[in-house]
């Protein structure tokens, strides 16, 4: 899922009320997910998350709240800032500067805090604040050229292809993808694809990664890079697999009227999923979303 991370502290309960109100604010402009990690409720330890949503998120926001005064040893006073979110600013540097990937930041510094760590070297260009009320007041204008962010790294997807004429019937070819826009080529995945069985029906046969389904309205496949000795370079899309599908068939298999049957085949869901180094990448969409995605690029 494409998510913002907000790093902001959570010492008092303005901050953690601040974090809350930048995360509706980035949903209701971008219509993006954001991470807030006072938000997060699960068994997975805090500092698990923190690092698996940096590592996945598409833009990074940060607020830097002053910690406290220090005394150096030449006698000047520097406020700092929280240690987690300076942590959090080296590790989204260590993502641009060494993983090479895109990663759009906004940074607000309240107007107490000092420069320091590798802050100290980056051209973060930080907004000063005085309150939190100044942050949410900035905030709309700056995620407005956010809006079609999307993600940078790997994702799966979904695309019918053009309608053909079958038996009577209008068939289309579904493809299961997998986009790369990393740097990095992809050469061992395992992909499962579910897809509700009645689109299938002009080939009862078994496919060669057919497996077996613990529901009858689906078949399901499973496979790995070895299908079709596929290999997906950097900044291309690869196809892992695809079916000719019918939905006339489908209408037929529900047993139901043509109106009602219409209605049921087009709300019913494919599902894929992809396993690379770990980590699962999943989408899904209806046989009329895909129809209609179809028909808006004319095929």
């Amino acid at each position: 899922m494409t998510k913002i991370f907000v790093s902001c502290g959570q010492y008092t309960e303005a901050e953690k009320s601040l974090g809350k109100a930048m995360v509706k604010v980035i949903k209701s402009i971008t219509g993006l997910d954001a991470f807030f990690a006072e938000e997060v409720q699960d068994l997975n330890g805090l500092d698990s998350n923190i690092l698996c949503a940096l590592r996945d998120c598409v833009a990074f926001i940060t607020v830097l709240h002053p910690r406290g005064k220090i005394i150096r040893p030449d006698g000047s006073t520097h406020i700092r800032a929280s240690v987690w979110i300076e942590q959090e600013i080296a590790i989204a540097t260590y993502i641009q500067r060494v993983e090479k990937r895109a990663m759009p930041v906004i940074a607000f510094i309240h107007e107490s805090v000092g420069r320091e760590g590798i802050r100290d070297l980056l051209h973060l260009n930080p907004i000063p604040f005085t309150d939190e009320t100044d942050v949410l007041a900035a905030l709309p204008e700056l995620l407005q050229p956010w809006r079609t962010l999307t993600s940078s790294g790997i994702r799966v997807q979904l695309q019918s292809g053009r309608r053909s004429r079958e038996q009577d019937h209008w068939i289309r070819t579904l493809a299961v993808c997998l986009v790369n826009d990393t740097n990095q080529r992809v050469t061992s995945f395992n992909c499962h694809v579910r897809l509700p069985a009645g689109i299938l029906k002009h080939w009862s046969a078994m496919y060669p990664s057919e497996v077996k389904s613990n529901d009858q309205r689906y078949r399901c496949f499973s496979f790995d890079e070895n299908f079709k000795h596929c290999a997906i370079s950097p900044h291309t899309t690869g196809e892992l697999i695809n079916f000719q599908y019918c939905t006339a068939c489908a209408g037929e298999h529900t047993g139901e009227t043509s109106a009602i049957a219409a209605a049921i085949v087009g709300e019913s869901e494919v599902e894929a999923k992809v396993w690379i180094d770990g980590r699962e990448y999943k989408t899904i969409n209806t046989i009329k979303g895909l129809s209609a995605d179809a028909e808006a690029r004319g095929v």
